[in-house]
C-alpha cells in the first residue's frame, strides 16, 4: 500500500463511518429499523468499514537490498515510509558499503524471504 492508497483508504473510512452514523440516526426512530434492506446496508457498510480498518492497522515487512551487495527488511504501513525508515537507519552506520537501493523495495512474500535467507546458508 503506497502511501496515496492509505489516505484514499482513511477518506473511505470516514465516508462509510458517516453513512453508517446518519443511517442509525435516520432509523433510530423506526420501529423495524428500516426493514431488511436497510438492515442489509447496515451490514455491508459495517463489514467494509470493518475491513478498512483491519488493511490500515496491519505493517507491511519490505525487503530490500543494498547496492554493493546483500539485503534487509523494514516494517511499516507504506513502501515509503520503509524506504525513509531504511535510509534513516543506514545512514546512521556511515557506512559506504550499506547504501539502500530504493528501486529494489519490495512487499515481503514467503518465496522471497525464503530465497533471500538462503544466502546465509
Amino acid at each position: 500500500m503506497t502511501r496515496d492508497q492509505r489516505e484514499a483508504a482513511k477518506q473511505r473510512l470516514w465516508n462509510l463511518e458517516l453513512r453508517l452514523n446518519g443511517i442509525n440516526a435516520l432509523t433510530e426512530n423506526m420501529s423495524d429499523k428500516g426493514g431488511a434492506e436497510i438492515a442489509s446496508i447496515l451490514e455491508e457498510t459495517a463489514a467494509e468499514i470493518a475491513s478498512i480498518e483491519k488493511q490500515l492497522a496491519t505493517k507491511w515487512e519490505f525487503l530490500f537490498n543494498f547496492i554493493g551487495g546483500g539485503w534487509n527488511s523494514e516494517i511499516a504501513f507504506t513502501k515509503e515510509d520503509a524506504i525513509e525508515q531504511a535510509l534513516f537507519n543506514h545512514a546512521q552506520t556511515g557506512l559506504d558499503c550499506l547504501r539502500v537501493d530504493v528501486d529494489s523495495f519490495r512487499v515481503s512474500t514467503p518465496t522471497d524471504y525464503k530465497n533471500q535467507m538462503s544466502t546465509f546458508y
